[in-house]
């Protein structure tokens, strides 16, 4: 007897059925058998990707040109988990449990013969990121400088990312806000248009493979100013006149404002007026404060949100 040692490589198809044949040196005769080996090939996509925490990634490990029955398993990072189809679903519901590398084996049974469990040349590398914005809720002031912040966590370290903030429009899609690609969006608000509903955008990049998202929450800013405080008359009266001050406040609604209190001279002490009964029109709230009659020289009224 004498054996046969393939070693060039198998494919599928022709190859896989080996004869043996001899011829005997006495007479004519010659004897012949055959053996037929179940050469196939095994896959897994995708090679690599990077998702975000809540997306779903589908892995699958793939045979071709089977003629037997195939049994599946995973592993990730060398360690057995569930999994025994030949596809397995990642959703990952934070940034390092479910990131990792991810390896199928296949056990292949063809009559009573079962091979050895064989994997893929590659498996399966996947990173994990995640998005958030703060805070939830920004009161901006007029003329003051906020600060929106977008965070960007990852399973890489070498991964790089990238930033970009949009802002909600009437037709609640976002729009980009254009120049803004730093983890910060910071704005001062010169009117109240810059109120309204923002969120942020991820782009995590890593060996030829990117990836965006953005994140999960908003960010609602409501932005609120002291417009003018005016008067009924001129700036100076005489004891015994009345006189009547506005106060004018930049506001994206009137429930924004809880209540407006008028000082005198200063804030320093106690309040003396305190206005409920404002009035709101054209993304702007008045509250007055009306003395009928002035007893003494007063000093200027101050009103304070």
């Amino acid at each position: 007897s004498s054996g046969i040692n393939a070693e060039w490589p198998l494919r599928p198809g022709a190859d896989s059925i080996f004869k043996c044949q001899a011829k005997f040196a006495n007479n004519e005769m010659t004897s012949e058998s055959s053996v037929t080996l179940n050469v196939f090939t095994i896959a897994q996509t995708p090679a690599k990707n990077i998702i975000a925490v809540g997306e779903t990634e589908t892995l699958t490990c793939t045979v071709s040109d089977n003629t037997g029955t195939v049994a599946y398993s995973w592993n990730k990072d060398g360690s057995p988990i569930d999994g025994a189809a030949s596809q397995l679903v990642v959703t990952p519901s934070d940034v390092n449990g479910k990131a990792g590398q991810y390896t199928c084996s296949v056990t292949v049974t063809n009559g009573e013969v079962t091979s050895k469990s064989f994997s893929p040349d590659t498996g399966s590398a996947i990173d994990v990121f995640d998005v958030a914005i703060t805070p939830e809720t920004l009161g901006a002031e007029i003329g003051k400088e906020s600060t929106l912040t977008c965070t960007i966590t990852k399973s890489s370290d070498s991964a790089t990312v990238k930033y970009k903030w949009s802002k909600k429009n009437a037709e609640n899609t976002f729009d980009d806000i254009s120049g803004q690609t730093q983890s910060e969006y910071k704005f001062t608000p010169t009117d109240i248009s810059l109120a309204g509903t923002y969120i942020c955008e991820g782009e995590v990049s890593e060996g030829g493979v990117s990836s965006t998202y953005h994140s999960s929450g908003e960010s609602t800013v409501q932005v609120f100013g002291i417009d003018k405080a005016t008067s009924t008359a001129s700036d100076i009266i005489k004891t015994g006149d009345g006189i009547t001050l506005s106060c004018v406040l930049n506001v994206g609604s009137k429930s924004q404002v809880a209540e407006v209190k008028w000082f005198k001279g200063n804030t320093d002490g106690a309040a003396i007026f305190t206005d409920e009964a404002t009035v709101f029109a054209d993304d702007k709230l008045t509250t007055t404060y009306k003395k009928e009659k002035s007893t003494d020289c007063d000093s200027a009224l101050i009103p304070l949100l």
